[in-house]
């Protein structure tokens, strides 16, 4: 009888390695893997080799995370995979393996093998058998559950389905520490997604706290510089090689066509991020603006957070963020010269700046009808007198 028919996805048993269409297929399906390294492709495939989980079918997967501006992969997979490993692991040793009953703890230390109230448990304890061999764990609420920026309510809330499911979440950790202690050499360095979820809010949290911390500096740095030289920038100066204003009343972009075309760009892409940064938060703090309402800008325009932006959002950002001439720029200049052509328009303009420019605009058409209506008799009633007089 022939074998059974094999797909082209299907990891050999003599394979060493993803072979290119599975690479293909692998970063169709996770586009991140496309910045993973051959050498990250590697370890990954060691762990789907060792495990015997077919990353096709999304039993193991590796992730990408962001921590303090740099990248790092982790392999995870679901408590089904983790179980999975387990029995196979004890099936090859010959050995059983079972579960005692599940036990959570109230805040005071009382046990509960359901958890019935509310509020979530303190704790849950788990215990795996192995053969003869006895392996327990417990999991602490504390030090598990996901804490997240919610940015409608501005407070960090419980992420994911750690709210709806609180009991069942905690005691998937202490299950797959349990069977980690159970089966150390199939799930070594294999993490659950219910552990990694708080360790991807510790780094959300991070990354908040950092941006708050250089907004709030650059806001600093904003006030004590013309102290320190002794003088007040004018509305002409140069700040940190932006224009904020030129002579004519008419505003010059920071970062026009002519000046990138002379500036060559970076050559590291987080220099130029940076520098994007101080930016905003010198321009953030010129207006008095708290990082949170950066951040909602932020979040509001391009669906991001403010440390999560990259550079060309930023300074998009930045023309978002750019205050008003006050009755003083592109209309004041267009009614002083009315054969002057329109100012440079910016890259990216709000929706209350357009339509406060557009009633500015309206007005001014206002004024000058108003203005010309009694030029129009006066010269009606010149005519009239000059008919007479002949």
């Amino acid at each position: 009888m022939a074998d059974a028919p094999v797909t082209w996805l299907a990891i050999r048993e003599d394979q060493k390695a993803f072979e290119d269409q599975q690479l293909r297929a692998l970063r169709a399906a996770f586009p991140d893997l496309a910045e993973a390294s051959p050498a990250q492709l590697g370890i990954f495939f060691h762990y789907c080799k060792a495990s015997g989980l077919d990353p096709f079918g999304r039993q193991i997967y590796m992730i990408k995370r962001k921590s303090r501006g740099e990248v790092r992969w982790t392999i995870q997979t679901g408590i089904d995979g983790y179980r999975l490993i387990a029995r196979r692991a004890a099936d090859r040793a010959g050995q059983s393996i079972a579960y005692e009953d599940f036990v959570w703890y109230d805040a005071d230390g009382g046990e509960h093998t359901v958890w019935l109230r509310d509020e979530p448990p303190a704790a849950c304890r788990v215990v795996v058998w192995r053969g003869d061999s006895r392996f327990p764990a417990v999991a602490h609420w504390r030090e598990y559950a996901p804490k997240v920026w919610d940015y409608e309510a501005q407070e960090y809330k419980l992420g994911g389905l750690w709210p709806q499911m609180p009991a069942s979440q905690l005691s998937k950790v202490a299950e797959a520490l349990a069977l980690r202690r159970a089966c150390p050499a199939d799930l070594s360095g294999l993490h659950v997604d219910e552990e990694m979820h708080a360790a991807d809010a510790a780094e959300s949290r991070e990354r908040v706290q950092a941006a708050a911390v250089q907004l709030r500096n650059g806001k600093t740095e904003q006030k004590d510089e013309p102290q320190r030289n002794g003088e007040t920038p004018g509305p002409g100066d140069v700040v940190e090689g932006e224009v904020l204003e030129t002579g004519g009343g008419k505003e010059a972009p920071g970062t026009s066509a002519a000046q990138d075309a002379e500036t060559p760009p970076p050559a590291d892409p987080r220099a130029e991020l940076e520098r994007v940064r101080r930016e905003v938060q010198q321009l953030a703090g010129s207006l008095g603006m708290g990082f949170d309402t950066v951040n909602e800008r932020c979040f509001d325009d391009f669906g991001v957070s403010y440390q999560d932006a990259g550079a060309d959002q930023l300074r998009a950002l930045l023309d978002t963020l750019q205050p008003d001439d006050g009755g003083h720029g592109d209309d004041a200049s267009a009614e002083a010269d009315p054969t002057a052509g329109p100012p440079p328009a910016r890259r990216r303009a709000s929706a209350k700046k357009a339509t406060a420019r557009k009633t500015t605009a309206k007005k001014t058409t206002a004024r000058k009808s108003t203005a010309k209506a009694p030029e129009a008799r006066k010269s009606s009633g010149a005519k009239a007198t000059t008919s007479s007089a002949q």
